[in-house]
């Protein structure tokens, strides 16, 4: 670096402007530097002593130079400052300005919340004896509120046997569908839905993701409820679902929220939901016996089917869903493709629909890769091929 640093400064006036921060050499006349330097010093000290002096100074200055102290400091009232001391305070001052102006203003919005609604949960359960978080979750049918004692009753008739399967969950058992359904006590819903009368057993979840949801008709109704020990159970309301029928099979399926074009539960309400089923599982195992090569993998295309996933063709098998459409050939992989989109969506399910009912009335082929292309960039959409 060019220019003269302060320790190379120090050694050429002797000091000074290190001793006297930096005020020296303004108007200083000649030889007032030494004169300073032996004020300083003193002439009664020993030698030694003086030297020692001078020493332990230029130690600090050199100290200060290799941590890059040696900006001017500032004095203010009783301290003082260099710029970068002064910017970190200040900093530190802001953020504690902007700290408490949040905590107020937080405080604020608590307050008018007490005063738009000043019986909170805690009042509540204080004047009417109850517990409102409990109240909440029996409203939605939570069954888990609704159970008093430890002991549990298996029930077993005609129609349904109810038993313990331990760890606080429970097995339902259709015989009518041969369906065998696992419940946990703690999160399961029983839940009606108000445009049919329907009730449903659903889930640890709000939308049954980790398991199958069961239609309760009266007397499952009344079992459960005696499982628990409990006269009754009450029941929430049912929403977040979307219902379908699925043309093929007749089979209906509840369809969660958000979750059209990747998931949906399959209602088995009767024998012949069973039977239709069965059915469609040996069609895609005698159909499409080079993609289909277990009983396994023929019940997954048969569900996919039913929720909406897949379609047959005369070759293969079309897959529908949130992130886009592909088709894999029965006997020759070379015609198999796919186009995804970027992200799944349920809108982009919907135009996939759409587009094959359009294609069909066309009179065009769906196993077409090019047509799917055609239309998807009208749409203007991207794709990865």
């Amino acid at each position: 670096m060019g220019g003269i640093s302060n320790a190379q400064m120090y050694v050429r006036t002797g000091g000074e402007d290190f001793f006297h921060k930096g005020r020296a050499g303004k108007g200083r006349k000649e030889g007032e530097g030494s004169k300073s330097i032996q004020d300083f010093i003193g002439k009664e000290e020993d030698t030694d002593d003086k030297m020692d002096i001078i020493r332990k100074r230029k130690e600090e200055i050199i100290d200060k130079v290799r941590r890059g102290e040696t900006e001017p400091s500032i004095p203010i009232g009783a301290g003082s400052y260099t710029m970068k001391q002064w910017n970190k305070m200040m900093r530190g001052l802001d953020k504690a300005i902007d700290d408490m102006q949040e905590r107020i203003r937080k405080d604020a919005e608590r307050a008018e919340k007490k005063r738009k609604d000043p019986v909170t949960a805690d009042i509540l359960e204080q004047l009417l004896g109850v517990d409102v978080e409990k109240e909440k979750s029996v409203a939605k049918g939570d069954l888990y509120y609704q159970i008093t004692g430890k002991e549990r009753f298996a029930q077993d008739n005609s129609l349904y046997r109810i038993a313990d399967s331990g760890g606080g969950a429970f097995l339902i058992t259709d015989k009518t569908t041969g369906c065998v359904y696992e419940f946990t006590e703690n999160g399961c819903r029983l839940q009606t839905d108000k445009s049919t009368g329907r009730t449903f057993l659903i889930p640890c979840d709000d939308f049954g993701m980790s398991g199958s949801i069961m239609a309760a008709d009266d007397t499952l109704k009344t079992m459960l409820a005696q499982y628990f020990g409990a006269d009754r159970l009450e029941e929430g309301e049912l929403t977040g679902y979307t219902f379908r029928r699925n043309e093929a099979t007749g089979i209906g399926i509840m369809i969660p929220k958000g979750m059209e074009g990747k998931m949906a539960h399959i209602l088995f309400q009767s024998k012949a939901d069973v039977e239709a089923y069965e059915q469609l599982v040996q069609t895609y195992k005698t159909k499409y016996p080079n993609l289909v090569q277990s009983d396994e993998m023929a019940a997954f295309y048969a569900s996919i089917e039913i929720e909406g996933l897949c379609h047959r063709t005369a070759t293969g098998i079309l897959y529908t869903n949130a992130q886009g459409v592909s088709y894999a050939d029965e006997n020759d992989p070379e015609k198999n493709w796919a186009l995804l989109f970027d992200e799944q969506s349920e809108e982009n399910y919907r135009m996939i629909m759409d587009m094959m009912e359009e294609i069909i009335k066309s009179g065009k082929d769906v196993r077409e890769r090019q047509e799917w292309e055609r239309r998807i960039g009208e749409k203007g959409k991207n794709i990865q091929v």
